[in-house]
């Protein structure tokens, strides 16, 4: 960064002290380079210097102000993006756990108003695990 900077300020200063020539050629057209030929004349050159009025400087921050708020707006969406992600992936994440648990058990219980313990059938098993592929499909 320092280098580009360096480089910038040499151009700049470069430029600046630069010498420029004016010459005519036999057919009447006039033309202009940094190295002097014979019959050429030094033109001197001024660096046009802007003045901005108060208007103008106040448009200028309220532009500069503008752009920061909107980095900062994209930061904090980028964020908001990056948790979302993260819960989608939460939730998918736990759908396929669900479904790996599906895929290793044999026989699966639940209990009953009583609190026993009592074998859930074949089919409402297969049924639950249709539910949670729909799910997968639809959300991850």
């Amino acid at each position: 960064m320092r280098t580009i900077i360096l480089l910038a300020l040499l151009g700049l200063f470069s430029t600046a002290h630069a010498e420029i020539y004016r010459w005519t050629d036999a057919q009447g057209r006039v033309h202009f380079s940094e190295r002097p030929r014979q019959g050429a004349q030094q033109v001197e050159v001024k660096p046009q210097v802007i003045q901005r009025d108060e208007q103008v400087r106040q448009r200028e921050a309220n532009m500069r102000r503008l752009q920061e708020v909107r980095g900062e707006e994209r930061a904090a969406e980028q964020l908001q993006q990056a948790e979302q992600r993260a819960r989608q992936q939460a939730y998918c994440d736990g759908l396929n756990n669900e479904l790996a648990r599906y895929d290793k058990r044999i026989y699966w219980y639940e209990e009953d108003s009583s609190g026993k313990k009592v074998e859930i059938s074949p089919e409402r098993v297969e049924e639950r695990k249709m539910k949670l592929q729909t799910l997968k499909r639809e959300r991850c």
